[in-house]
């Protein structure tokens, strides 16, 4: 094979060394000694451009291995929001997020998954804007169907906490239940186990830092159970305490997925003394089922604090659910309705409708419009919102 794609270039040489030859043949000139000479010369000369096909093709394999490892994709969004928010008119553009993936394949069995996001465009001193590591974990495959992953991970709660690009769901901001109670995108350091069986039974198991909550103590304006405000990054985490996260889900059935999840915060503010804060849990589910056009979603998750502060401040329960139809009747086009309800104090119950349209010029990219109302309790919110996404 190799000596095929070289012979038109030795022929040519060839041509070139055998024109001396023809020349001394027409002269009477030619002896047997100049063309064994010649024989020797071409020979040597064929060995030595085999030598470099092999290396090229050495060169271009390798070339093509290091491009099948590398792994590059990425998301961004861009909103419009028009909002009647207690009486304040709010209207605001907002490149919400920008983000990059990165993955390395080391082997068929070890690889490396990242994800770098920059959120409201500009980072600097005084702006809302700030840079993450969302994702930076290696993978090892320890059996056929079973990993395990460490480092800066997704938390395996919710329908969007792991899959949360813009031509995924419906409406421009992301399911407020999943962004209050739950709360996505919510990452942590850790160790997780992650195993999926042939009946579509798949389980999560995770070891990972915990929330750490603000002291009143140190800060008389902090609130010591705004679990949201608790996510430490895994920017120089406090880990006195170690959460823990398990989850099960079923997806063995054409078009359902049912899921239960549970995490348990053995101590909200990471001291070794009892303080303020004690321990968290929270459990959860979901089921999302496709039938032809229709995709129907309900979600219901609920934290229980533990401790008298926690009852004092009415905050022990913090808990909220969704209900979401999709008619999806074209792949260019989709629309839902949304109605969500959470309460994160006693006696406070925040509601909020939504109805929308997803345009899809492209399976990638998508044009969003929503309209939203939200009760006295949820600060009514009330107006519009448009959003452009796309994912690679």
């Amino acid at each position: 094979m190799k000596k095929n794609n070289t012979t038109p270039m030795i022929g040519f040489i060839a041509l070139g060394l055998l024109a001396p030859v023809v020349s001394a043949q027409n002269n009477n000139q030619i002896t047997q000694e100049t063309i064994d000479r010649l024989e020797k010369r071409i020979t040597e000369l064929e060995q030595n451009i085999e030598v470099m096909a092999e290396e090229l093709e050495h060169n271009y394999s390798a070339s093509k291995k290091s491009d099948s490892q590398l792994h590059i994709g990425g998301y961004g969004e861009l909103h419009y929001n028009h909002l009647d928010q207690d009486g304040e008119d709010i209207r605001e553009i907002d490149f919400h997020r920008l983000v990059m993936f990165f993955g390395y394949q080391f082997s068929d069995s070890i690889r490396f998954i990242s994800e770098l996001e920059v959120e409201h465009s500009l980072v600097s001193s005084g702006s809302r804007g700030a840079v993450e590591v969302e994702q930076a974990y290696l993978e090892f495959d320890l059996l056929k169907s079973a990993q395990v992953r460490t480092g800066i991970q997704l938390m395996p709660l919710g329908i969007i906490s792991e899959t949360h690009e813009p031509p995924t769901f419906y409406g421009v901001e992301r399911p407020i239940i999943e962004t209050t109670i739950i709360p996505t995108t919510w990452y942590s350091a850790g160790i997780s186990w992650v195993h999926a069986i042939d009946n579509g039974i798949s389980y999560n198991l995770m070891l990972s830092e915990g929330l750490k909550t603000e002291d009143p103590n140190s800060d008389p304006n902090a609130d010591p159970f705004d679990l949201k405000a608790g996510k430490q990054k895994a920017s120089f985490a406090d880990a006195h305490a170690l959460a823990i996260t398990g989850r099960i889900a079923y997806r063995g059935a054409k078009g359902l997925e049912l899921s239960v999840y549970a995490q348990y915060q053995p101590d909200l503010d990471q001291k070794a003394e009892v303080s303020y804060a004690e321990d968290a849990t929270l459990v959860g589910g979901h089921v999302v089922y496709q039938m032809g056009d229709f995709t129907g979603k309900a979600l219901y998750a609920r934290w229980d604090l533990a401790g008298d502060a926690a009852v004092e401040a009415d905050k022990d329960v913090q808990d909220g659910g969704y209900l979401e139809l999709g008619w999806k009747p074209a792949e260019s086009w989709g629309v839902f309705v949304r109605q969500s309800s959470w309460s994160q104090q006693n006696g406070v119950e925040a509601e909020q409708s939504k109805v929308g349209v997803n345009y899809y010029p492209h399976p990638d990219v998508v044009i969003k419009a929503d309209i939203q109302v939200q009760n006295e309790d949820a600060g009514n919110s009330d107006g519009f919102n448009l959003g452009v996404g796309y994912q690679f």
